[in-house]
């Protein structure tokens, strides 16, 4: 039906009324056509009825007195745990990041003192063997 609809379509592009209404006829009688091909799903149904599965289980808890309640508190919960969990994720991340850095500044500072000393220590052998020229000048 829809190859038929698809075929004359290029005839009635053109919109005028009294086309407009010619389509609209010829989609009311493809919805007509669909409906009236389409199958009942009760001629395979071979004696079974429908259930009540449902209405049992509803009736069911009906009987036990409420339905379940604490909807709220265990939301609350949820997003309690989440929130713990989140924060020692988040915590570690940034914990791992900062022991990175501190020492990174750590080395920078120790290279730095290594330095300073070694360089103290060249200016103290300079400085002795002037005093020892100094000493032996004045001897």
């Amino acid at each position: 039906i829809s190859s038929i609809i698809y075929s004359i379509d290029p005839i009635i592009r053109q919109r005028t009324p009294s086309k407009m209404k010619v389509r609209a006829l010829i989609l009311t009688v493809a919805a007509i056509a669909n409906s009236a091909f389409a199958q009942d799903y009760q001629d395979y149904a071979d004696g079974y009825e429908q259930d009540n599965l449902y209405q049992d289980y509803a009736m069911k808890q009906q009987e036990k007195g409420g339905g379940g309640g604490g909807g709220l508190v265990k939301s609350i919960g949820a997003f309690g745990i989440s929130y713990l969990i989140g924060a020692k994720v988040h915590s570690g991340r940034i914990s791992k990041k900062m022991k990175t850095k501190h020492l990174k500044d750590q080395k920078t500072l120790y290279t730095q003192y290594y330095n300073d000393v070694y360089r103290l220590e060249e200016q103290k052998a300079e400085q002795q063997a002037v005093i020892e020229q100094l000493q032996a000048a004045l001897a």
